[in-house]
């Protein structure tokens, strides 16, 4: 008798597991209490902030199961500007492709970098952490991400190692936050730090993030070189939208350097509009519809043309926008149960009765553990350096240091939560599943964690 073949594990559709997570928190509604802080507004900054010690539990206020359906939606509704933004992304991007310019530009560079491919690795991560740690880009990335990864596929390198190349980099520059003004800013100003003061430190955790990176993701380019199904796409149907033709050696015509001109252009006005008017989705997605349309018209599409391969650009990516809609749908319920203030101070009162020669090391992982809950960098400063300063003043903890666990914590985490809408537009842009990703990123966010606890006892030995 034949025995039957063992059914090998498959990673849950992104929807699948956003949906079960929805219900998890629906479940803990049930029986972790509700409560709040006192928050006030602080008359220096005029930032709302909590009263350290002023958490009061309610009792539980449980979300309905039955409710599950109506949370997805009004998750749709709060993300929209997020969902938008990726269905102009989607259309404008496909707009470019269709020209074959960034396909032609990659070939150009990738011949001039065969055989150099681990440079390409550093160079792109490095470029994005200067984006990510002067402007605090993170839903901007979802932009960039085709560029990566059409290079690395002209390289003969996967699309994770392209993603990974953008994604990661922004990341790492966002953490270490030399001159980031969304977190390291906004967590200095609250705690009464000079702004942006400690900054050789972090310059240092910005080294070690870029180096540990490189290390990772060239390792990994290699192994798939050696071993393809070791791939973390391995059995995932190509996108045809990233994947170079064969013996096209063409050289770029006039019609590609046109729109090259057109997207770069681009780039360069939302990189000036971020930094100076502090743009925001409104903003970017005016400017890449306009960017989109203009290259169509330049690649020779007729208006027509220009518009069903927008909608079909914005139709690719339909079922990605529907799962940020509904990972939102996981804050909504935590935050109608009111009980992310009862974890927040359950993590403050964790760490207060900590041995205090680790007590620095359990500020970091308190603050990676609230970065689950609140998902906001900003509104995570807002919560927990208010709640952490008063702690950290007790057992001899420096503001900077608090700061620095503020940050990493808040920073690791980002590109693995589900919850977080910079993440799931990257995923959504590149066409990569979700626990795909985390099967690539969670060696690293290990790492990346242990790195942090190393920082966090070094600031405390040298008295940052």
């Amino acid at each position: 008798m034949e025995k039957k073949k063992k059914k090998k594990f498959e990673t849950p559709h992104t929807l699948v597991i956003i949906v079960c997570l929805i219900i998890l928190a629906v479940a803990a509604t049930w029986f972790v209490p509700s409560g709040e802080f006192v928050r006030f507004e602080d008359p220096v900054s005029g930032r709302t902030v909590v009263e350290a010690g002023s958490y009061t539990s309610e009792g539980t206020n449980p979300v309905s199961f039955l409710g599950i359906p109506g949370v997805m939606y009004q998750g749709i509704l709060e993300a929209v500007d997020v969902i938008a933004f990726l269905m102009i992304i989607g259309g404008a991007f496909e707009l470019v492709n269709t020209s074959g310019a960034i396909l032609a530009l990659c070939r150009t560079v990738g011949k001039k970098l065969k055989g150099k491919e681990i440079f390409v690795v550093p160079m792109f991560l490095t470029l994005f952490a200067v984006f990510g740690t002067t402007m605090g880009m993170s839903n901007e990335v979802a932009i960039f991400v085709p560029i990566g990864i059409t290079m690395a596929l002209t390289l003969g390198l996967d699309k994770v190692t392209g993603m990974a190349m953008v994604a990661v980099g922004a990341a790492t520059g966002f953490t270490a936050g030399l001159m980031n003004p969304f977190t390291v800013g906004v967590a200095q100003d609250i705690a009464g730090v000079p702004l942006f003061s400690g900054m050789g430190f972090r310059a240092v955790l910005l080294i070690a993030m870029l180096v540990i990176d490189t290390v990772y993701i060239i390792a990994y380019e290699r192994r798939i070189k050696k071993h393809p199904e070791k791939s973390i796409l391995a059995g995932l149907p190509d996108e045809k939208e990233f994947v170079p033709d064969e013996g096209a050696d063409e050289k770029i015509t006039g019609r590609q350097a046109a729109v090259l001109i057109v997207l770069f252009g681009t780039l360069a006005i939302l990189i000036y509009g971020l930094l100076v008017y502090q743009w925001y989705f409104e903003e970017m997605a005016a400017l890449f519809l306009a960017m989109g349309v203009i290259c169509g018209f330049l690649a020779g599409l007729s208006p027509s043309k220009v518009a069903t391969t927008f909608t079909a650009g914005a139709k690719g990516l339909a079922g990605s926008a529907l799962t940020v809609g509904f990972a939102r749908g996981i804050i909504i319920v935590l935050e109608d149960a009111m009980i992310i203030d009862t974890i927040s101070n359950a993590v403050a009162l964790a760490v207060n009765s900590l041995p205090a020669s680790v007590q620095s090391i359990g500020f970091f992982l308190a603050q990676t553990a609230t970065s689950f809950v609140i998902t906001s960098g900003s509104g995570m400063a807002a919560v927990t350096i208010p709640l952490m300063a008063p702690v950290a003043d007790l057992i001899g903890l420096s503001r900077q240091t608090l700061v620095l666990a503020y940050q990493m914590g808040d920073g690791f985490s980002n590109l693995l939560l589900p919850t977080t809408s910079s993440l799931l537009g990257t995923l959504a842009v590149s066409r990569v599943p979700y626990g795909r990703w985390v099967k690539f990123m969670f060696p690293l966010f290990l790492i990346w964690t242990l790195l942090g606890c190393v920082m966090m006892a070094l600031a405390v030995v040298i008295g940052y």
